[in-house]
Protein backbone atom coordinates (compact mmCIF):
# COMPACT_ATOMS: atom_id res chain seq x y z
CA UNK A 1 0.00 0.00 0.00
CA UNK A 2 2.87 2.30 1.05
CA UNK A 3 4.80 1.69 -1.92
CA UNK A 4 2.27 2.11 -4.44
CA UNK A 5 1.10 5.49 -2.44
CA UNK A 6 5.20 6.50 -3.18
CA UNK A 7 5.61 5.37 -6.54
CA UNK A 8 2.35 7.32 -7.58
CA UNK A 9 3.85 10.24 -5.59
CA UNK A 10 6.94 10.06 -7.59
CA UNK A 11 9.64 11.89 -4.60
CA UNK A 12 11.21 8.88 -3.87
CA UNK A 13 11.18 7.14 -7.15
CA UNK A 14 12.40 10.64 -8.59
CA UNK A 15 15.01 10.75 -6.37
CA UNK A 16 16.48 6.72 -6.29
CA UNK A 17 16.38 6.76 -10.64
CA UNK A 18 17.88 10.20 -11.29
CA UNK A 19 21.11 9.36 -8.80
CA UNK A 20 21.48 6.13 -11.08
CA UNK A 21 24.63 5.53 -12.54
CA UNK A 22 24.11 2.49 -15.04
CA UNK A 23 24.94 3.99 -18.97
CA UNK A 24 22.04 1.88 -20.30
CA UNK A 25 19.79 3.60 -18.38
CA UNK A 26 21.58 7.17 -18.57
CA UNK A 27 21.52 6.75 -22.35
CA UNK A 28 17.99 5.93 -22.56
CA UNK A 29 16.85 8.68 -20.19
CA UNK A 30 19.29 11.28 -21.79
CA UNK A 31 18.68 10.24 -25.36
CA UNK A 32 18.00 13.46 -27.34
CA UNK A 33 19.30 16.01 -24.37
CA UNK A 34 22.07 18.42 -24.10
CA UNK A 35 25.40 16.55 -22.63
CA UNK A 36 24.67 17.89 -19.12
CA UNK A 37 21.95 15.52 -19.20
CA UNK A 38 24.73 12.58 -18.53
CA UNK A 39 26.42 14.12 -15.37
CA UNK A 40 23.68 16.63 -13.82
CA UNK A 41 20.86 13.87 -13.96
CA UNK A 42 21.11 13.64 -10.15
CA UNK A 43 20.49 17.17 -9.05
CA UNK A 44 17.54 17.54 -11.25
CA UNK A 45 15.65 16.18 -7.88
CA UNK A 46 16.86 19.01 -6.32
CA UNK A 47 16.60 21.44 -8.70
CA UNK A 48 20.28 22.27 -8.60
CA UNK A 49 20.99 21.19 -12.52
CA UNK A 50 21.99 24.23 -14.78
CA UNK A 51 20.56 22.37 -17.62
CA UNK A 52 17.89 24.69 -19.45
CA UNK A 53 14.26 24.72 -17.16
CA UNK A 54 12.34 22.83 -20.13
CA UNK A 55 14.63 19.89 -20.29
CA UNK A 56 15.32 19.56 -16.68
CA UNK A 57 11.39 19.85 -15.95
CA UNK A 58 10.77 17.26 -18.99
CA UNK A 59 13.13 15.04 -17.41
CA UNK A 60 10.77 15.64 -13.78
CA UNK A 61 8.06 14.85 -15.68
CA UNK A 62 9.35 11.94 -17.34
CA UNK A 63 10.72 10.15 -14.40
CA UNK A 64 7.50 11.29 -12.61
CA UNK A 65 5.38 9.17 -15.09
CA UNK A 66 8.15 6.64 -14.58
CA UNK A 67 6.98 6.23 -10.80
CA UNK A 68 3.62 6.65 -11.88
CA UNK A 69 3.44 3.77 -14.46
CA UNK A 70 5.49 1.52 -12.06
CA UNK A 71 2.82 2.51 -9.01
CA UNK A 72 -0.40 1.39 -11.10
CA UNK A 73 1.07 -1.96 -12.19
CA UNK A 74 2.27 -2.63 -8.39
CA UNK A 75 -1.65 -1.93 -7.45
CA UNK A 76 -2.85 -4.07 -10.70
CA UNK A 77 -0.44 -7.23 -9.77
CA UNK A 78 -1.33 -7.19 -6.50
CA UNK A 79 -5.14 -6.86 -7.28
CA UNK A 80 -5.22 -9.81 -9.41
CA UNK A 81 -3.08 -12.23 -7.44
CA UNK A 82 -5.76 -11.19 -4.41
CA UNK A 83 -8.43 -12.33 -6.99
CA UNK A 84 -6.62 -15.24 -7.88
CA UNK A 85 -5.89 -16.27 -4.61
CA UNK A 86 -9.68 -15.95 -3.43
CA UNK A 87 -10.44 -17.48 -6.35
CA UNK A 88 -7.91 -21.02 -5.83
CA UNK A 89 -8.94 -20.71 -1.71
CA UNK A 90 -13.02 -20.98 -3.54
CA UNK A 91 -12.34 -23.53 -5.95
CA UNK A 92 -10.56 -25.86 -3.73
CA UNK A 93 -12.55 -25.26 -0.53
CA UNK A 94 -14.39 -28.65 0.74
CA UNK A 95 -17.36 -26.62 1.96
CA UNK A 96 -19.81 -25.86 -0.76
CA UNK A 97 -21.46 -22.06 -1.20
CA UNK A 98 -24.73 -23.41 0.22
CA UNK A 99 -22.93 -24.77 3.52
CA UNK A 100 -21.23 -21.21 3.71
CA UNK A 101 -24.39 -19.16 3.06
CA UNK A 102 -26.31 -21.66 5.97
CA UNK A 103 -23.02 -20.97 8.38
CA UNK A 104 -23.41 -17.49 7.54
CA UNK A 105 -27.28 -17.33 8.66
CA UNK A 106 -26.65 -19.06 11.73
CA UNK A 107 -23.60 -17.36 13.04
CA UNK A 108 -26.12 -13.99 12.83
CA UNK A 109 -28.76 -16.13 14.55
CA UNK A 110 -26.61 -17.35 17.09
CA UNK A 111 -25.51 -13.89 18.07
CA UNK A 112 -28.93 -12.32 17.97
CA UNK A 113 -30.09 -15.28 20.15
CA UNK A 114 -26.95 -14.99 22.63
CA UNK A 115 -27.81 -11.41 23.35
CA UNK A 116 -31.09 -11.79 24.12
CA UNK A 117 -30.37 -14.53 26.64
CA UNK A 118 -27.56 -12.74 27.76
CA UNK A 119 -30.23 -9.95 28.36
CA UNK A 120 -32.44 -12.50 30.00
CA UNK A 121 -29.89 -14.09 32.52
CA UNK A 122 -28.42 -10.89 33.65
CA UNK A 123 -31.42 -9.60 34.24
CA UNK A 124 -32.95 -12.34 36.29
CA UNK A 125 -29.33 -12.11 38.19
CA UNK A 126 -29.41 -8.67 38.69
CA UNK A 127 -32.99 -8.85 39.81
CA UNK A 128 -32.43 -11.75 42.57
CA UNK A 129 -29.16 -9.83 43.77
CA UNK A 130 -30.96 -6.64 44.45
CA UNK A 131 -33.82 -8.28 45.84
CA UNK A 132 -31.90 -9.92 48.50
CA UNK A 133 -29.73 -7.25 48.84
CA UNK A 134 -33.06 -4.92 50.12
CA UNK A 135 -34.85 -7.83 51.49
CA UNK A 136 -31.51 -9.69 53.27
CA UNK A 137 -32.68 -13.01 52.47
CA UNK A 138 -30.61 -16.24 50.96
CA UNK A 139 -29.80 -15.91 47.04
CA UNK A 140 -31.49 -18.37 45.44
CA UNK A 141 -29.35 -20.71 43.12
CA UNK A 142 -29.18 -19.62 39.28
CA UNK A 143 -27.87 -21.72 36.78
CA UNK A 144 -24.97 -20.43 34.89
CA UNK A 145 -21.82 -21.65 32.74
CA UNK A 146 -18.69 -22.40 34.67
CA UNK A 147 -15.59 -20.53 34.14
CA UNK A 148 -14.14 -22.51 32.07
CA UNK A 149 -17.14 -22.80 29.58
CA UNK A 150 -16.92 -19.34 29.18
CA UNK A 151 -13.61 -19.56 28.48
CA UNK A 152 -14.35 -22.65 26.27
CA UNK A 153 -16.61 -20.62 24.59
CA UNK A 154 -15.02 -17.58 23.86
CA UNK A 155 -11.99 -19.16 21.76
CA UNK A 156 -12.07 -18.34 17.83
CA UNK A 157 -13.67 -21.07 15.81
CA UNK A 158 -13.34 -22.15 11.71
CA UNK A 159 -15.05 -23.86 10.46
CA UNK A 160 -13.87 -27.63 9.36
CA UNK A 161 -15.73 -30.10 6.72
CA UNK A 162 -15.11 -33.05 8.84
CA UNK A 163 -17.21 -31.61 11.56
CA UNK A 164 -20.38 -30.52 11.37
CA UNK A 165 -20.18 -27.53 13.52
CA UNK A 166 -20.93 -24.57 12.67
CA UNK A 167 -19.77 -22.09 15.83
CA UNK A 168 -17.66 -22.59 18.99
CA UNK A 169 -21.39 -23.07 21.03
CA UNK A 170 -22.09 -25.44 18.39
CA UNK A 171 -19.14 -27.73 18.86
CA UNK A 172 -19.38 -27.26 23.07
CA UNK A 173 -22.67 -28.45 23.03
CA UNK A 174 -22.08 -31.47 20.46
CA UNK A 175 -19.10 -32.15 22.56
CA UNK A 176 -18.69 -31.40 25.13
CA UNK A 177 -22.24 -32.12 26.49
CA UNK A 178 -21.26 -35.81 27.82
CA UNK A 179 -18.60 -34.16 30.17
CA UNK A 180 -21.32 -31.09 31.06
CA UNK A 181 -23.61 -34.50 32.42
CA UNK A 182 -20.61 -36.16 33.79
CA UNK A 183 -19.63 -33.05 35.71
CA UNK A 184 -22.64 -31.47 36.57
CA UNK A 185 -23.74 -27.69 36.52
CA UNK A 186 -21.72 -25.32 37.99
CA UNK A 187 -23.91 -22.90 39.98
CA UNK A 188 -22.35 -19.69 41.24
CA UNK A 189 -23.55 -17.68 44.02
CA UNK A 190 -22.88 -13.99 43.33
CA UNK A 191 -23.87 -12.53 46.53
CA UNK A 192 -21.54 -14.56 48.57
CA UNK A 193 -18.94 -15.15 45.55
CA UNK A 194 -19.04 -18.80 45.78
CA UNK A 195 -19.47 -21.67 43.68
CA UNK A 196 -21.99 -23.73 44.78
CA UNK A 197 -20.97 -27.67 44.47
Amino acid sequence: MWLSVALLNGTFYECAMSGLKNPAYLHAVCQSKSAECFEELHKIACDKSSMPFSESDELKRTLQAQSQILGWCVIVTTALLSLLATCCVSCQSKVSHLQLMFWNVYEGKEKEQLEQIFQLYATKLSERNLKCFFENKEPEAIPLPSFQAWEDASQLYSFSSSKQHYSTIHRLVEEGQKEINEGGETVLDFVDRREIP
